[in-house]
Parts: C-alpha cells; sequence; structure tokens
C-alpha cells in the first residue's frame, strides 16, 4: 500500500512537470507529445487511486461513452506503439455508452494495446473497432436489455497455435519477469464486475483479435434523472 501510495507522488510530480512544459511555447507535434504523455499520467494516477481506496469507497459506475475514451486514447496509443505500427479506429455512429468508471476503460484499453504493441515489435497493424449487438433473446443473458458495446481490437502480429489460446487469460501462463503479459487477466476481473464478456480469437500467422462486450447503457430519455 505504501509504494502504491509513493508511485502516485512520482506520477503527481512528473503531471505538475508536464503541466509547466505545457505553458511554455512549443512546436505543435512536441505539444501533441506532451499532451499524450498528460494522458496517460492522468490514467496512472486514476488507477494508482483505486488501489489506494476499499471496494466499497470506490465511486459508482456511470454512463461513459466508449468512443470517446479511444478517440481521447489516440494519441497515446501512437506514443506506445511508435511509427512503425498503423492505428485504424472505426468507432460506431451510434450511441456507445456503457456504465463503467473512467479508470476501467483506461486499464481495459492500455492493457489490451500493450499486448498489441508486444505482439508486433516490426510493426504492423492495430485496429481498434466499436460496434453494436441487439438485445440477446437468450434468456441466458437478460442483463443487457439495450444491446451490448462491442469492442474489438486486432493486431497483425504472429498470432497462438488455436490450442494455447485459454491460456491467453491466466496470469500465471502468461507473466514474464518484467511483469508484463497479465494484461488479459486483468481486464477479465474488471469485465466480470461490470457484467461484460470477453473472447479471443488468434491463429498462428493471422494476428490476434480481443473482442469485449459490455451492456449498453439505457438511452439518454430513457435514464431516470
Amino acid at each position: 500500500m505504501h509504494l502504491i501510495h509513493d508511485l502516485r507522488i512520482v506520477l503527481l510530480v512528473l503531471a505538475r512537470s508536464l503541466e509547466s512544459l505545457r505553458r511554455e511555447p512549443h512546436s505543435e507535434p512536441m505539444r501533441r507529445d506532451i499532451d499524450a504523455l498528460s494522458r496517460l499520467i492522468v490514467a496512472g494516477l486514476g488507477m494508482a487511486g483505486d488501489l489506494l481506496v476499499s471496494s466499497e469507497a470506490k465511486p459508482p459506475v456511470e454512463p461513459i461513452d466508449v468512443n470517446d475514451v479511444v478517440a481521447g486514447l489516440c494519441d497515446v496509443v501512437h506514443q506506445i506503439l511508435g511509427p512503425a505500427v498503423r492505428v485504424e479506429a472505426v468507432l460506431s455512429l451510434r450511441d456507445s455508452r456503457v456504465y463503467a468508471r473512467q479508470v476501467d476503460l483506461d486499464r481495459i484499453l492500455l492493457n489490451l494495446i500493450l499486448n498489441a504493441a508486444t505482439a508486433m515489435p516490426s510493426g504492423g497493424v492495430l485496429v481498434i473497432e466499436t460496434s453494436h449487438q441487439p438485445p440477446s433473446a437468450d434468456q441466458r443473458y437478460p442483463d443487457a436489455p439495450f444491446g451490448r458495446l462491442k469492442l474489438t481490437i486486432g493486431d497483425t502480429g504472429p498470432g497462438v497455435p488455436t490450442r494455447d489460446v485459454w491460456q491467453m487469460r491466466d496470469s500465471t501462463q502468461q507473466a514474464r519477469p518484467d511483469g508484463s503479459g497479465i494484461g488479459l487477466s486483468s481486464v477479465s476481473l474488471i469485465l466480470m464486475r461490470l457484467g461484460g464478456r470477453l473472447e479471443i480469437a488468434s491463429r498462428e500467422g493471422a494476428g490476434t483479435v480481443v473482442e469485449i462486450t459490455l451492456p449498453l447503457a439505457p438511452p439518454p430519455d430513457e435514464r431516470i434523472h
């Protein structure tokens, strides 16, 4: 707990340093880089704060537009992946609000993006797409009366054999000495709390696609104010 607190202090110092840099004149590319780094630090502060409070004290979920979160992370994605990876964002034109917290969506997206980056060390294409699924008639899944938001993140990395896909959610199978490789396990835990689901499709030589679905929040005119 103390380590998390100290890490948060470091992030706060970095955030203030970047804020000072922002007030100085810079070229447009440099300003975009500063904004992207600031966005990452804000996400890190949110995650550190989330770990410092008990589950009872955590703020409640609220309607958050996944499209807005993806769009806000676009510059950050370029910072993470570098110029060798082309990013294609295909965002739904419909209302894409789900009940979540900003820190939840940041953690989901950053984990999946970092996994994709690891899979494409020599470059490739990262596709981030949002779309909608209509309400299911399947009575086993009555938890999404307004349908589901589908978030798909695909990479053109080498992929993995089909028999190994099940291991990708298991942190004990994924963990590496540097602590990477546990992203899908973390994402699965968040989705469990939000009523979401996760599917993985990967094939050797054909890349990996991670598909997440979350219950859509009711349209604005149907929400209780």
